[in-house]
């Protein structure tokens, strides 16, 4: 009974999500960032990697997932968007005993050098700014049950403008099940739940001059800014194993083969669809192909990963493509070390 309530207490707030209404909510929310995958494993599959996540990576995917790396990680990444934009991810998780993980976890997303223009200037000032987002984040994970895990993340959001910058607090709440029927595992993750962002800073101050008397109030005006909530997703998805050591077609200690779907929910757009493979051989390299659906801009996914343990480095290597249509191609790159 224990444990039903807890499950309950989980889905019941994030299952609402699905019951919003079909007014479109497109372009009406900042910190857009929060919704790019983090690491290359992840986002080779699709992004349906919630319910699959197990690795340092899960500090962004579904906290719970912490739970299941056993040890003191440390994770890198880097996605190489378009248009020169960076994307990074930087986490570290340890155990504090059998039954609690907690992690700490950077995202930082920046633009490069944007060419200043002005409207008495509109071919360029000379100069030039950047613009960028971050989110901190400290999470713990714990085991509730055998087979149910539950991860919070707390997380300061903040994005920059030149000058101007917005901030704001937020958590994600996550779980992982394993079901027990036919090896299935449920992932759940709601994300972003939080308050609104609001630009500020000193260039929305203005010089206002007196036409009558020819005098110039410094900071006599200043432009209003509006604030915007941050992007709540809720992630649901599913996995199994069809080939493995708990393989459901074939049982196999060599390759495995793992499939996962999900169902990705965002409040600034419509419901979205990932759907992710992987294959793994010797517990040492794995080919990994992945498609999103009802994406603007986003379909097909690709990737592969060495893990370096058989040869006595405590570590991981994995490398994603995707296709963005016409904003190109993107590739992203992680590793992850186990100490």
């Amino acid at each position: 009974m224990k444990f039903r309530n807890i499950l309950l207490l989980v889905l019941i707030p994030c299952l609402s999500l699905f019951a919003q209404s079909e007014l479109s909510k497109v372009g009406t929310s900042m910190g857009q960032f929060l919704k790019l995958g983090a690491g290359a494993r992840g986002t080779a599959m699709g992004d349906a990697y919630t319910s699959v996540t197990k690795d340092i990576t899960a500090l962004y995917w579904n906290p719970a997932g912490i739970q299941k790396i056993g040890h003191r990680a440390l994770g890198l990444s880097r996605t190489q968007l378009f248009a020169g934009i960076t994307y990074d991810f930087m986490g570290i998780s340890m155990p504090v005993d059998g039954n609690t993980t907690i992690g700490f976890s950077i995202l930082y997303l920046n633009s490069g050098d944007i060419e200043m223009t002005t409207i008495e200037e509109p071919e360029g000032t000379g100069t030039s700014f950047t613009a960028s987002s971050t989110a901190l984040g400290f999470t713990v994970a714990r085991r509730l049950t055998d087979r149910f895990d539950l991860g919070v993340t707390l997380k300061y959001v903040a994005e920059r403008l030149f000058r101007e910058k917005a901030s704001t607090i937020a958590f994600d709440i996550g779980s992982q099940f394993r079901t027990g029927i036919y090896g299935m595992k449920l992932g759940m993750c709601l994300a972003n739940f939080g308050g609104k962002m609001k630009l500020d800073g000193p260039d929305l101050s203005r010089n206002v001059k007196n036409e009558e008397t020819g005098i110039t109030y410094n900071g006599g005006v200043r432009w209003k800014t509006v604030d915007w909530p941050i992007p709540l997703v809720f992630r649901l998805g599913i996995s199994d194993d069809l080939i493995g050591e708990d393989g459901q077609l074939m049982k196999s200690d060599k390759n495995r083969l793992t499939v996962s779907v999900e169902a990705n929910d965002p409040t600034d757009f419509n419901l979205r669809y990932n759907y992710g493979m992987e294959y793994e051989w010797n517990k040492m390299i794995a080919f990994r192909v992945g498609y999103k659906v009802n994406y603007d801009q986003a379909d097909l996914t690709a990737g592969l990963g060495i893990d370096f343990s058989k040869i006595g480095i405590n570590g991981r290597l994995d490398y994603a493509f995707n296709n963005y249509g016409l904003l190109g191609y993107v590739h992203n790159y992680s590793f992850q070390f186990n100490f």
